[in-house]
């Protein structure tokens, strides 16, 4: 039997098969493109690639593939600026950072944010195109390195804390201090100036609490916990306290930091050196010849001030100590002064007759940081070993360092500042990313030229003539004096600002 369809119902059945078919093409065009934009839009084109360029003041510039954890590039920046240029296939998600100091024992390492990104997706529209990221600096505050430009090609997918372990020497983390107690002398330049000394200890959990706290010759209560957390690039910071900026020395044996002093609110610089070492009896340790430098604090430019020279301390208990050497910005030398010193097991150091004096010795016993009062006004001292034999070049000066400065005199230079320092094979030695306790700082350039016999630094020019102070003002050139570590990897240095009647003291570590 043949079944025949009325001529309405074969146009309805018709009219749902054109309608069934115009759906199924829909969707099946709407799943060809979720298929493509799966993983946002970054399906894989073979040989696609993209150009990176920018320019670093560090040395390498490194790309990290963010699935395999693994490198994806390194370039060396060359040129001045230091740029680089690198070729990456696009379709892929990337963490960059920046390295200063590469392939020396004083390396560091900042992740690139943008944002709070610190992945980022290159999708295949970025194919055949340069993405310039322009100058990549590191941000002292956080740790990071921060990019000029935040181009739209390179998409921000998170953040990823993983390091590669390409990096893993180079990086750090609180696992570094973790366990450790310091030995700490701080400066405070304005408000009520004076000196702290105490202990700083940091546990498990990288809590750190301040104990044996001594200011100004008063004892204090005990500090903390306070919840420290640490940087890639070797940064200590206190959550709680947003003008606490510190630096780890890639040892792990000096911190150094600046902030501003919750009891004075006014600038402060502390010096912190890991604690553990043995010690000779009878000060043994403190035996041969020192070079010094001094900061003096003072309500204006007369009673504060900066003194350096060289010191000869002869073992004992107690031992006596003699100022060989001393230049001073003012007033009569202390040249021939001597005085006893000693040392106890723990490497502390006292001074006889003076209960103000407070020193610490270095765990390798190469420097000595003291507190004291003298005349009634608060000093810092940072003495280096000298030792017979140890020579210096402009090439120990040249690499990136992380500066931390305090300043003291009249009202309007009393300051701390922090930044990067970058010092080429000329000695030319350039900031960026400069923070003073008001604001950011604009130095200039300036030129340190070495003595290879003794590891002093200065800075041509005669009588008055003024440079590119490390603070953000004019610096009168013929004060500047700066001394090396033997291990080469710290300076610290002294000077007087033209017309500001300030007295800054910086100490920059590799």
């Amino acid at each position: 039997m043949v079944c025949t369809l009325g001529p309405d119902l074969y146009r309805e059945r018709v009219g749902m098969r054109v309608i069934r078919l115009y759906f199924g093409l829909i969707f099946g065009v709407l799943g060809t493109l979720a298929l493509a934009g799966c993983g946002g839009g970054s399906s894989t084109v073979p040989g696609a690639t993209t150009t990176i360029q920018g320019s670093v003041p560090g040395t390498v510039f490194v790309a990290v593939d963010n699935n395999t954890n693994l490198e994806a590039g390194r370039v060396t920046a060359t040129g001045t600026p230091k740029t680089f240029l690198m070729v990456v296939p696009t379709g892929m998600q990337y963490r960059f950072y920046v390295m200063e100091n590469e392939g020396t024992g004083n390396s560091r390492v900042y992740p690139m944010f943008m944002g709070t990104n610190n992945v980022f997706e290159l999708d295949n529209t970025a194919n055949g195109q340069t993405i310039a990221l322009g100058v990549i600096n590191p941000d002292m505050v956080t740790g990071k390195a921060i990019p000029a430009n935040n181009p739209a090609l390179m998409i921000g997918r998170g953040v990823d804390p993983t390091i590669p372990s390409s990096m893993a020497g180079t990086a750090f983390s609180m696992d570094n201090v973790k366990g450790t107690t310091w030995g700490y002398n701080t400066m405070m330049t304005s408000g009520t100036m004076g000196w702290e000394h105490g202990t700083l200890t940091v546990d498990g959990n990288g809590l750190g609490t301040m104990i044996g706290i001594v200011r100004n010759g008063t004892l204090l209560p005990d500090r903390g916990p306070v919840p420290f957390t640490m940087s890639l690039s070797g940064m200590l910071l206190n959550p709680g306290d947003t003008t606490f900026q510190c630096v780890v020395s890639r040892d792990i044996s000096v911190m150094v930091a600046t902030s501003t002093d919750n009891t004075t609110g006014g600038p402060a610089m502390m010096i912190a050196q890991k604690r553990g070492g043995v010690y000779q009896a009878g000060g043994l340790d403190m035996n041969g010849t020192w070079r010094f430098q001094r900061l003096t604090a003072g309500s204006d430019n007369t009673s504060s001030g900066w003194a350096y020279g060289t010191m000869e301390i002869i073992p004992g208990s107690p031992g006596s100590a003699t100022i060989l050497t001393m230049t001073k910005n003012a007033g009569v030398s202390e040249a021939g002064t001597t005085f006893p010193i000693s040392m106890d097991a723990n490497g502390i150091m006292s001074k006889a007759l003076d209960a103000s004096f407070y020193g610490v010795m270095s765990f390798d016993k190469s420097m000595i940081v003291a507190t004291d009062t003298s005349g009634g006004r608060p000093e810092i001292w940072v003495m280096m070993k000298s030792t017979l034999g140890t020579t210096y070049s402009t090439a120990d000066m040249t690499g990136t360092w992380v500066m931390h400065s305090v300043s003291s005199g009249n009202t309007g230079s009393r300051d701390w500042a922090f930044g990067h320092s970058v010092v080429d094979s000329g000695g030319n030695n350039t900031f960026s990313q400069m923070m003073g306790s008001t604001g950011a700082i604009t130095p200039t350039q300036m030129t340190m030229v070495m003595n290879f016999a003794t590891g002093v630094m200065t800075i041509p020019g005669a009588g008055g003539g003024t440079g590119g102070g490390m603070m953000g003002g004019r610096m009168m050139t013929s004060t500047f004096h700066g001394i090396m570590n033997e291990a080469k990897n710290m300076m610290v240095s002294t000077y007087t600002t033209d017309g500001g009647g300030g007295y800054p003291f910086s100490m920059q570590l590799k």
